[in-house]
Order: structure tokens, then sequence, then C-alpha cells
């Protein structure tokens, strides 16, 4: 299915505006991204305190949130547990479970209880994030190697670094829209990356593909063809994903409102910088040191 009809877009040759886009928008974010410091993260990786409670009467999660906006604790998060709506896991910032409770007694009275009381220790918070880091690294080496062996080199590099370039961009995107990274988030960004490889292989087939058909050394005209072939697919795929997303972004509850901005914005990150990332540095690549593709 072809939503456009033989598309003819020049990609690579915006792609000068593409880099200062994206300079922009994540020099921006990343500014930002440090002066807000650990306001960046949530519980799960600067410590804080979690409460376990039960109500006797049924309670909405949307209830409870309100109710914990009003004393100013700062970040937090409400989990359900179970199906009745009377259990709740509250992760909240180190110190802040007594304020919780003395707010949840001036609007419930004796109409709750606390199964337990607990804390996210920093030592566990630091081993966390380190995990988090390494799963990252990890995978962009074994996608490195992977496109290396499938392709060369010069097309590995290129799709590892616009899968660089999506991470940063979503980061700097949710320091400038005042969002916390937590654990959902870490696997919103392996989601994203994977999304990335695959939109940018399709396109790095099609550019082999017609390298052996064309055989022509004019890169700039065969990378734009290859893109403009695939850019109905391209198109097709991220708006299937962005449409379940968008369905989880706004009827999914606060639990998934992080995770599925995270996603939204990589989707859209991840095609953009298929078209226009990607492909581009291989370009930039070949004009600094001319090289035959090999096919």
């Amino acid at each position: 299915m072809e939503i456009i009809k033989n598309p003819k877009f020049d990609f690579i040759g915006k792609r000068k505006i593409a880099y200062i886009f994206s300079l922009v928008v994540i020099i921006w974010g990343m500014v930002v991204f440090g002066m807000r410091g650990k306001d960046n993260f949530g519980v799960d990786f600067v410590g804080g305190d979690m409460l376990n409670i039960e109500f006797q009467q049924s309670v909405t999660p949307s209830e409870l949130r309100n109710r914990l906006k009003d004393i100013n604790i700062g970040s937090y998060s409400v989990q359900t547990l179970g199906t009745e709506g009377k259990r709740f896991i509250i992760k909240s910032g180190p110190g802040t479970s007594e304020k919780i409770l003395k707010a949840l007694e001036t609007t419930y009275g004796a109409d709750f209880s606390v199964k337990e009381k607990s804390s996210v220790s920093p030592s566990m918070s630091v081993s966390l994030r380190k995990k988090a880091l390494y799963s990252f690294f990890i995978g962009l080496i074994g996608i490195l190697l992977y496109l290396t062996i499938r392709f060369e080199f010069r097309f590995a590099v290129g799709a590892t670094l616009a899968i660089f370039h999506d991470m940063l961009f979503v980061v700097a995107v949710l320091a400038l829209t005042k969002k916390q990274i937590d654990a959902s988030v870490i696997a919103a960004l392996l989601t994203i990356a994977g999304y990335s490889a695959n939109d940018t292989v399709v396109i790095f087939d099609r550019i082999r593909e017609n390298i052996r058909k064309i055989r022509s050394d004019d890169y700039i005209s065969l990378f734009n063809k290859s893109i403009n072939e695939t850019l109905s697919r391209t198109i097709l795929t991220v708006l299937t994903t962005i449409f379940i997303v968008i369905i989880f972004f706004f009827i999914g509850g606060e639990t998934l409102h992080t995770f599925a901005f995270s996603l939204l914005v990589g989707f859209i990150t991840g095609t953009y910088s298929s078209v226009f990332i990607a492909s581009a540095i291989v370009i930039e690549w070949h004009r600094w040191k001319p090289h035959k593709i090999k096919v």
C-alpha cells in the first residue's frame, strides 16, 4: 500500500537542517537535565519511602493521587494492588511517608491501615541505575555487531549513532517537559532502540538492493531513492504503533502515562532519525573518505 505515490523528496539534501534541529533540542534538553539534577529521576533511582496501604472501602487511584498533589511532596507514584481498589503502593521522596499518612488520616480517618512501611535505599538506586546503563550499552554493542555482519561497519555506525541520537532526544524531551525517569522509562528506551534499529534496517536493505540493481556511485541519489521507496512503509509502521501508544497515553492511567509519552516521542524520533540521520551519517563518512559500498 502506497500512501504517497512516487515520492521524490530530497531527504539527504535536508540533512543539515535535521542536524541543527536535533542539536538544538538535545543541547537545550541536556542543559535543563543538568539543572534539574536528582529531580530528573524517580524514586527507583534516587531512593525514597514506600507505603503499602489498605483501605476498608474502595478508593480510586485518581482520587488518591489528587489528595497527594495537595500536600506538595514532590515526585511520587501510586500503584494499585489487586482489582478491588483497596490496596495501594505509594512511593515518594525520602522522609515524606509521615506527611502522606497525616494527609490520609485527615481525609479518610481510621478507614485505612498501613501493611508495610519501608524505604528504597540510595545504594539500591545506584545499583539499578548501573544495571540500566549496562543494559543499554550492551544492547547498542549487540546492534553494532549485528549490523556490521549484515551490512558493513559504516552502516552499523550510522544506525548505532541514530539510536544514540534517539535516546538523547527522548531524555531531552523528558527533561524539558519536567517528567521523571523511572524503571518504566528505561523499558521504553530499550523498546525505542529496537524500533529504531528495525526501521533503519528496512531502509538499509533497500539501499543495498538499489546499489545491486543500479550499479551507480552516486550514493546521494541512491540513498534518496531508497528512502523514498520505503517511505509509505515507514509512515504506515509509525502510524500503527503511535495509534496504540496514544491509546495507552490517554486511557492507560497515571502509571502508564510517562511510559506511553516516552514511547510516543521515541517512535516519532526513531522514524525521523532513520530517514534523516542514519543514512546521512553514512553519506557524510563517504564524502570524508570515499568507499565502494559492498553488496
